[in-house]
């Protein structure tokens, strides 16, 4: 990558408020970005096979129609030409189930959605200052940002 490119995230979320929400929250983000946007999990998977450069960071919604999260995240991680891509689920729910299947799937971070602006802006700018941390596996109980 080069060094003044953006930061190329796809971000796949089947909520028009939550999509609204991260879009203006990475607005403030002082970091040159680049976002693409999937409305359901078929339409992130076609994306990234349109795409000529691999994404530096995927943010999943984990319940989506079509194809949920956790299809996805099995399809990346299965695919050789994106399982390197860093992967953090956005989810309401913090079921354990949800978060060790997540885990075990190989997802990169597990965060439970913010319940404010601030909280979404502070979640975004942890993971593209640690992007490159994410790709190295961290134990369960690191794995849950709440």
């Amino acid at each position: 990558m080069e060094q003044n490119a953006p930061v190329h995230i796809l971000l796949a979320d089947d909520d028009d408020d939550d999509t609204s929400l991260f879009q203006e929250a990475l607005e403030q983000v002082p970091t040159n970005t680049r976002l693409d946007v999937a409305e359901n999990g078929m339409e992130l998977m076609s994306i990234l096979e349109r795409l000529k450069a691999k994404p530096d960071l995927i943010f999943l919604d984990m319940n989506m129609p079509v194809k949920n999260g956790m299809e996805c995240l099995t399809e990346i991680r299965n695919s050789s030409s994106y399982k390197d891509i860093p992967v953090v689920i956005l989810s309401t729910s913090i079921a354990d189930y949800l978060i060790q299947s997540a885990y075990q799937a190989g997802a990169n971070l597990y965060i439970q959605k913010p319940n404010s602006f601030s909280g979404l802006i502070s979640i975004i700018k942890k993971c593209l200052s640690e992007k490159e941390k994410l790709r190295v596996s961290v134990p369960l109980e690191q794995f849950l940002i709440k």
